[in-house]
């Protein structure tokens, strides 16, 4: 028979526990402001972020380079005197020489500059929503960290209740000191949990700080991970999402202008073989008569007929067709893999996902009613908490999983990444 001590201690141990999940205090966050989506944390990211800067920065340099060579010579004003401190009459000549473009080598070379900004502004695109997509993981995986977070507090909270119960119920004799010692055993591995998840969470949203390109303490307050298993978007099918990638995914914009590109300057440089004709037209004064100059300049190609350009046209031709291939391939795999991924994590959906949490909640609350009526044993108790908290644990991930796999899904297919996904 338990005493009558004992017997309150464990009716408000009962009464404690019962109540599960319960609300602990979760880490300090900014008070003073809303709090932040996954959209706002894309939005933070693209104001911020100095990836987007360098981006803007090497699209500049491309287009400038590809611009300058596209360009047309200058014409060369030469003004000579001949016959200087001699007994003759001096010479003058004013002459204008201009190189001209008779094989069209610089519309060739104006048309790849044409397409280096168009791939430059794709590659911009790529990296702008590369910038968005870490920025969207580093959210979901601080929000489920926070998350975990509350779960190993609240099981700290409920291990260090039941020591301190099974403690003075030792000091009454009610229990062997060993079951006393092996509760507080348990609520120093939830307190060790606990720690490692508060580290956890301070990384991830060091993670997010800096995916968002501020600093950690500047972030808005991030709401906890949520188990949500309510309809979804339906799943693509895996040819949908091929089609749709190779559509819209602007690396391969870039590379096909890339492949459009190494062929104008193919061209270019074949025509090149031929060397620009420069005409030269001025006046000269000669022993006190002036006239006028014409002339042609012809390079005659002996010794270097372009061979070398034009090679190393014809083999940047092949590597950008390449790349291109092997970047299409890419893109249909990236985009199956991901149809696949979100389709087996929502596969694990209702009902069973569902109800996973509740019934190990009510899994806990059988098990603290029978422990207190004395029908349970510590380790049985313990176990039933432990399965609790894995439960809660469990579905958090679950919930990150499938935001995280939705997002590669709309990366992988070039769809808005935040098209069909849940927020908090």
């Amino acid at each position: 028979m338990l005493s009558p001590t004992t017997r309150r201690t464990a009716a408000i141990l009962a009464s404690a526990v019962a109540l599960l999940p319960v609300a602990y205090p979760l880490a300090a966050q900014r008070p003073d402001a809303p709090p932040l989506t996954v959209a706002g944390a894309m939005a933070l990211a693209r104001a911020h972020h100095p990836g987007l800067t360098a981006a803007s920065a090497r699209r500049a340099t491309a287009v400038g380079a590809a611009r300058q060579e596209a360009a047309l010579p200058n014409p060369v004003l030469e003004w000579r005197q001949e016959n200087v401190r001699s007994p003759l009459q001096p010479d003058r000549f004013l002459t204008m020489t201009q190189p001209l473009d008779l094989t069209g080598r610089r519309l060739a070379l104006r048309a790849e500059a044409r397409l280096v900004d168009e791939r430059a502004v794709a590659d911009s695109v790529t990296v702008a929503r590369g910038v968005e997509v870490a920025a969207a993981r580093a959210y979901w995986r601080a929000s489920l960290a926070l998350a975990l977070l509350d779960v190993a507090a609240a099981h700290r909270a409920d291990a260090e209740r039941l020591a301190y119960v099974e403690a003075d119920r030792a000091r009454e004799g009610a229990v062997a000191e060993l079951v006393a010692m092996r509760a507080e055993v348990e609520a120093e591995r939830a307190r060790l949990t606990e720690a490692t998840a508060r580290a956890e969470w301070a990384r991830a949203r060091a993670g997010l700080a800096s995916a968002a390109g501020l600093a950690a303490e500047s972030l808005p307050p991030i709401p906890p991970m949520t188990f949500a298993a309510g309809s979804l978007a339906p799943v693509p099918t895996v040819d949908a999402a091929q089609a749709a990638a190779l559509e819209r995914r602007s690396d391969l914009t870039a590379l096909r202008a890339g492949v459009e590109g190494a062929q104008r300057r193919r061209s270019a440089e074949r025509r090149a073989i031929i060397p620009d004709v420069s005409l030269q037209l001025g006046t000269m004064q000669s022993a006190g008569y002036t006239g006028r100059t014409v002339g042609v300049v012809v390079p005659i190609p002996l010794f270097d007929r372009h061979t070398g350009a034009r090679a190393r046209a014809a083999g940047a031709l092949r590597v950008a067709e390449a790349e291109l291939r092997a970047g299409e391939n890419a893109v249909r795999a990236e985009a199956t893999a991901a149809v696949e991924g979100l389709a087996a994590l929502l596969a694990a959906r209702a009902p069973r996902a569902v109800s996973l949490t509740t019934r190990a909640a009510e899994v806990a609350r059988v098990a603290d009613a029978a422990y207190a009526e004395g029908g349970l044993s510590l380790l049985e108790l313990l176990d039933a908490r432990r399965a609790h908290a894995d439960a809660r644990t469990a579905a958090l991930q679950w919930s990150a999983e499938v935001h995280l796999a939705r997002l590669e899904l709309n990366r992988a297919s070039g769809a808005p990444l935040t098209e069909s996904m849940d927020t908090p």
